[in-house]
């Protein structure tokens, strides 16, 4: 699966490239996150409505609010173990 059929899957190709162009330092270890949650999850109708409230609240509260693409990993992973 590619980057861009990942985002397609998850229903946010839209924020395709400013996921890709999120790293300040150019690194894109983060695009496999999404490729792998795309593979993972079979129902994926909850991740665009859930993807949009964490952006919104980046863009709200953090410094640089384009990090957050880098993080969904991470803040997924830590919602399911709450």
């Amino acid at each position: 699966m590619t980057f861009n059929e990942a985002l397609k899957k998850l229903g946010i190709e839209d924020f395709g490239e400013r996921i890709f162009n999120s790293n300040a330092h150019g690194e894109l270890f983060h695009l496999a996150d999404y490729i792998l949650l795309a593979k993972s999850v079979k129902d994926v109708s909850w991740f665009r409505p859930w993807f949009l409230s964490v952006v919104a609240v980046a863009e709200q509260d953090w410094e640089r609010p384009d990090s957050i693409f880098q993080h969904i990993g991470t803040i997924l992973a830590k919602g399911a173990d709450a």
